[in-house]
């Protein structure tokens, strides 16, 4: 796994000639701030995160360097590192990242793919509370192989809204991360993936609940909507980005799960997605309210 090197300085992050570089981006979040910069200086990546840190990787190395403005306190600086930096940095070396949340049964890792804000982190928790274990929150690396498609153990911390954090805050000591569960560190685990939910809000009009699982084109398609690439890479990559993507649509389930908003349809939807955590793939569901039919969203 990749280590953190941090060093304090007071560079102006991110540099101010970074727009003269071509192979730049920017990210922004669902607000439309600009979360983070990111760029290919020669073999090295790049990622700027605003008055916080720039963090530089390769594609071979062992070590993600980070420079860190003087006031940064170490603990945010980790959990950027941890939640945005070493997802990107393992596509850069040639795993997968799907921007997903994760429980683990005993069938493997399911995947709660979705949009921000679509429920991902609030219906693990609530998985996680029914006694599977959270294994990642917002991001998800991946990859296949000759065993199928395995998922990699990341550290995380979870977040949730707040009408989510007040609907749990009495149970939330009864959760089980992949550390808690079987004392490995999280960092040195894969586990198989055993299936993926494709998270999709509903109109209010429709069933609390509609679960249907997708063909190998619409769950290769569904699941690359929500794939995470550092920045456009050589062809070969590209290639190999979407041959593992095909591979993970011909290899395991994918669903399309599409709910109401509003956290009183939240037993409903753990309902539905428990039945597939425990195998039942290819018989109706069974939760009041479900169909099988496809939803439009609102």
């Amino acid at each position: 796994m990749l280590k953190l090197s941090i060093e304090r300085t007071d560079a102006v992050v991110p540099p101010p000639a970074w727009t003269l570089n071509p192979r730049s981006e920017i990210w922004r979040d669902i607000q439309g701030e600009i979360c983070a910069y990111a760029e290919i200086l020669g073999d090295e990546y790049w990622m700027h995160l605003p008055g916080l840190a720039s963090f530089r990787f390769s594609c071979c190395g062992e070590e993600i360097a980070a420079a860190v403005t003087s006031g940064a306190r170490e603990e945010v600086v980790r959990d950027a590192y941890h939640r945005r930096v070493l997802p990107m940095a393992l596509q850069v070396c040639g795993r997968e990242v799907l921007h997903a949340s994760a429980v683990r049964s005993p069938a493997g890792v399911t995947l709660l793919c979705g949009v921000s804000e679509s429920g991902k982190s609030t219906i693990a928790y609530g998985l996680g509370l029914r006694g599977y274990t959270l294994w990642a929150d917002d991001m998800v690396a991946w990859q296949m192989s000759h065993r199928g498609g395995q998922a990699l153990s990341l550290p995380f911390n979870v977040r949730l809204r707040p009408s989510s954090a007040a609907l749990f805050d009495s149970a939330r000591s009864q959760v089980l991360t992949p550390e808690d569960g079987d004392g490995i560190p999280g960092d040195r685990k894969a586990a198989p993936l055993a299936s993926v939910c494709v998270l999709r809000r509903a109109r209010a009009d429709a069933p609390p609940v509609t679960v249907r699982r997708l063909s190998l084109s619409e769950g290769f398609t569904a699941a690359l909507d929500h794939s995470c690439c550092f920045l456009p890479q050589n062809e070969e990559r590209k290639r190999r980005m979407i041959r593992s993507y095909l591979d993970l649509a011909a290899g395991v389930p994918i669903f399309d799960v599409c709910f109401r908003s509003g956290l009183e349809n939240l037993p409903a939807i753990l309902d539905v997605i428990e039945q597939l955590l425990q195998g039942n793939c290819e018989v109706p569901l069974t939760v009041p309210g479900t169909t099988s039919e496809p939803c439009t969203d609102s």
